[in-house]
């Protein structure tokens, strides 16, 4: 899955009406990880993760930010995004 096509489907769960709140958590966390992996495919592998430098996971990001500024959604889809790093909750979905 492209991460264009991954950062759409989190602003699709986003607003969702539909779909109970946990489910829906469920599916950003899921989308979440799916985007890191496709992002830094390293992330899987702490080892070699730890070794990358912050420039180069910074850069990786830029592309990312860049397709998620185009969403009304952008500060919830970024929340989402930042989530397996920052094991936040998501109080704000509804």
């Amino acid at each position: 899955m492209s991460v264009k096509h991954i950062i759409h489907k989190i602003d699709e769960v986003i607003q969702n009406t539909d779909t109970p709140r946990e489910k829906k958590i469920q599916s950003l966390q899921n989308l979440a990880v799916t985007c890191w992996q496709e992002v830094i495919p390293e992330y899987s592998n702490p080892s070699v993760f730890k070794n990358l430098s912050s420039d180069e996971i910074q850069t990786r990001w830029a592309n990312v930010r860049d397709y998620v500024e185009k969403y009304e959604s952008k500060v919830q889809i970024l929340y989402v995004l930042d989530w397996p790093a920052s094991s936040g909750n998501f109080y704000w979905v509804k």
